[in-house]
């Protein structure tokens, strides 16, 4: 009986190793018989293809003119195959660039002169200008933002760990942002400039008269600047730029150009509305600024304050 299962189990195993291996044989000759089958129908365009191509090549061969012609058209096809090729492969590895390239001008701009303060001791004769770093940024990316409704937000991957703390500026390359109000440990909160509560300081770049930026809701691409006396000449297309005096922002980043501005009679004010340089709708990498001299500042005006 046992020697009975084994030769059982045997013959069977056989049987399944010669079903196998008559299957694999029945697909390659279905496949060859195809294969022949599309070549004899074929077979004319493929002898066009094949003389269609020598003939070139002779031709080529025999008169330097159109060899150069031949060669010159080849090189321009094989370019262009190169170049699509390479705009492709470039678009897949364009996220890694970015990143490297926002990490670098977080570096260089903590460098520029204008994140530094200048200090100038004169005694007698003796001049020392020492300059001290005021400012310094933190690269971050946008993961979820919000544009549409009354008051908006943005949340960075920028967060504790990172240095971020609360009430730090937040800029782009193209302008100013927002404000950071909450930070957990690796991630943080903006409070966007399109917000009700937002109200940073900003000036004419021109004329150097400070008022304040607001958005009253609705279009994200404009806001709107406010407490401009009407007596100051104003023009369309004037910059505005951040003017330093809060401790959030470095003077100078961008806020926009006015495209429109009336007088309104019962204030004696402007009513001036800006178009934003920042496009807040595609925003996906930004800086958090870092005021070394912030705490310091605070402390001023707390005692003002108490006073």
């Amino acid at each position: 009986m046992f020697v009975f299962k084994i030769y059982y189990g045997k013959t069977n195993t056989f049987f399944i190793y010669h079903k196998i291996s008559y299957y694999f044989c029945t697909t390659k000759l279905v496949f060859m018989r195809n294969l022949i089958r599309f070549l004899k129908r074929y077979s004319y365009i493929f002898l066009f293809i094949f003389l269609e191509g020598l003939s070139i090549y002779i031709i080529s061969q025999n008169s330097f003119y159109q060899g150069s012609a031949i060669t010159s058209f080849a090189n321009e096809i094989a370019g262009n195959v190169n170049t699509k090729t390479y705009n492709i492969s470039r678009y897949f590895t364009l996220g890694s660039s970015n990143e490297a390239l926002v990490k670098e001008n977080a570096r260089l701009r903590s460098m520029i002169e204008s994140s530094y303060v200048k200090y100038q001791h004169k005694t007698f004769q003796y001049n020392d200008t020492i300059y001290k770093q005021q400012f310094e940024y933190i690269d971050a990316k946008v993961i979820q933002k919000t544009i549409n409704k009354r008051n908006n937000y943005f949340i960075l991957n920028k967060g504790r760990v990172h240095g971020v703390t609360n009430n730090m500026g937040v800029i782009s390359p193209n302008g100013i942002v927002g404000v950071v109000v909450n930070v957990s440990s690796n991630f943080s909160l903006v409070m966007s400039v399109l917000h009700q509560d937002s109200r940073p300081n900003i000036k004419n770049q021109r004329t150097k008269i400070s008022g304040t930026l607001v958005w009253e809701g609705g279009d994200y691409s404009s806001g709107k600047l406010v407490d401009i006396p009407s007596s100051i000449p104003l023009k369309i297309g004037d910059t505005i730029i951040t003017s330093g005096f809060s401790q959030d922002f470095p003077e100078g980043i961008m806020v926009g150009k006015i495209k429109n501005f009336k007088k309104d009679k019962g204030t004696g004010f402007y009513v001036v509305d800006i178009k934003f340089s920042v496009d807040y709708n595609k925003l996906e990498y930004v800086y958090i600024v870092k005021n070394f001299f912030k705490e310091e500042q605070v402390q001023l005006t707390k005692d003002i304050k108490n006073e």
